[in-house]
């Protein structure tokens, strides 16, 4: 929620068209979410210009618009249009103003290579038990996204959990400048975007950028079990707090056991105190995002006990490890959000980990892996040779960079009956569509009651289509 006398004076822009609204619900950037009241802000981009959807904006109920050009029917409706150079920079600074007006809300940021969405959706969680908090919704994590969220801010907020996420070095920077963090949190570093960030330490140096935002008296929660994370404490003089399995972190997980499918249990340590939890989130990399959850709730005061209680109410973020019931009595694991090498090999462990009734059968369905470019073929070959590590009794692959991981997983010793590989390009989606309904009818023919279904991907491949075959559900909106 933001002014109108907030957005003229962080965009000094030009009103025309009509009378500015006094108070703002929102903004939205996309014509097709805009809700009634809401500023729309047209944006130019790679392959769209939102000026072009002004007229199905104003249609929507926008009250106003933020653009670089008037909208000439926009006019005629006697909808104000606040003209300025840039949209996206004056969005920008109208939720950087939004946010430094209101100090007593605390910041907490999120970032690294994998389980951003977890994390940030499981510290809300808990937060939520303290006050009023707002955080980043979907995959809103970007240089749209990140004041697009801030502009949902209300009064009441005592806490703004923020997701970043970031595909070149500097963009982090960038988003610590319109919402500066008192608390950091960093998850892990891994192969992520190398297409774009060109190698393994411009990744780093990117993910720790959030740490690097801190001031003196802010907070750094870093991943002791990341060896790359660990190393972000020398970039800050704020006060660190560490989590993992590893005996140095400050916030422990130990005696860690019970079934990867339905959530394990460990003794969750902290200052001499323990309690136990019991989580309802499938694989091991879920105690890793309870702890980090868990570590920004200790930060804030939320006594030990209440943390664990509310660590076993936790759910999977959508697309992210959801358990589905599936064709022909068996269970699927929709975990069709994003993957990389790391996020695969964990999908993995989730798998072997699960107890299954015997005679039941362990299936990895395994889309493309994009925005890798030149370390494509490797990281894809990576994942082949941990698929015939054992564990998984089939594999159906679909895309076209997969072709490494079929090769490297026969080379690696797979018995060929137990990979099956659908061909398709990216840049062919009547063919990847065609390829993604073969291997979903495979799946739905061959599964029986009690097999574990796993179906992973990169976004832009849609293994989500895969999914709502095998659950009969229809497939999600590919932008969420």
């Amino acid at each position: 929620m933001f002014t109108g006398k907030e957005l003229l004076a962080a965009t000094v822009g030009n009103v025309v068209g009509g009378a500015l609204p006094a108070l703002f619900p929102g903004a939205a950037i996309d014509s097709r979410r805009v809700q009634r009241g809401q500023l729309f802000v047209a944006i130019r981009g790679e392959a769209t210009d939102g000026h072009r959807y002004i007229g199905a904006a104003v249609a929507r109920g926008a009250a106003a618009i933020l653009c670089a050009r008037p909208d000439a029917a926009a006019l005629a409706q006697g909808i104000a249009q606040v003209l300025v150079p840039d949209p996206l920079v004056a969005l920008q600074e109208t939720a950087r103003l939004r946010l430094a007006r209101q100090p007593q809300t605390r910041v907490i940021a999120v970032a690294g290579s994998n389980g951003k969405t977890s994390v940030k959706e499981a510290t809300a969680a808990l937060l939520e038990r303290l006050g009023p908090t707002l955080r980043t919704t979907g995959n809103l994590n970007t240089e749209t996204g990140v004041p697009v969220s801030l502009l949902r801010l209300l009064p009441e907020h005592r806490y703004a959990v923020i997701e970043m996420g970031a595909q070149r070095v500097g963009e982090v920077a960038a988003l610590c400048r319109i919402a500066p963090p008192a608390t950091a949190v960093v998850t892990v570093v891994g192969p992520e975007h190398l297409e774009y960030f060109g190698g393994m330490a411009q990744v780093i140096q990117a993910e720790g950028e959030i740490v690097d935002a801190l001031p003196s008296d802010g907070l750094a929660i870093l991943n002791q079990d990341d060896p790359d994370v660990r190393g972000m404490a020398s970039r800050t003089q704020a006060r660190i707090i560490t989590y993992g399995r590893d005996a140095l972190s400050a916030v422990r997980a130990v005696d860690v056991s019970g079934d990867t499918l339905t959530g394990l249990a460990f003794t969750l340590a902290y200052e001499g105190e323990r309690a136990p939890v019991q989580l309802r989130l499938p694989g091991a990399h879920a105690v890793s995002t309870a702890l980090a959850a868990a570590t920004v709730a200790l930060s804030c005061g939320m006594p030990l006990d209440e943390v664990s209680e509310a660590l076993g109410s936790l759910r999977p973020a959508q697309r992210r490890g959801e358990v589905k019931a599936g064709v022909n009595g068996c269970v699927v694991i929709d975990d069709s959000y994003n993957s990389n090498r790391q996020s695969a090999l964990a999908a993995l462990a989730t798998l072997r980990g699960a107890r299954i009734p015997i005679g039941a059968r362990r299936w990895f369905v395994f889309g493309d892996m994009l925005e890798l470019g030149d370390y494509s073929p490797a990281e894809h070959a990576a994942v082949g040779v941990a698929l015939a590590q054992g564990g998984i009794e089939q594999a159906v692959l679909v895309g076209e960079d997969t072709r490494h991981t079929y090769e490297a997983a026969l080379a690696a010793g797979l018995r060929p009956e137990r990979i099956v590989y659908f061909p398709a390009a990216l840049s062919e989606p009547d063919e990847l569509t065609r390829a993604k309904r073969e291997a979903a009818a495979l799946v739905g023919a061959e599964a029986r009651s009690g097999d574990l279904v796993l179906v992973k991907g990169s976004l832009g491949v849609g293994m989500d289509v895969v999914v709502a075959a095998l659950v009969g559900a229809e497939a999600m909106d590919a932008d969420y």
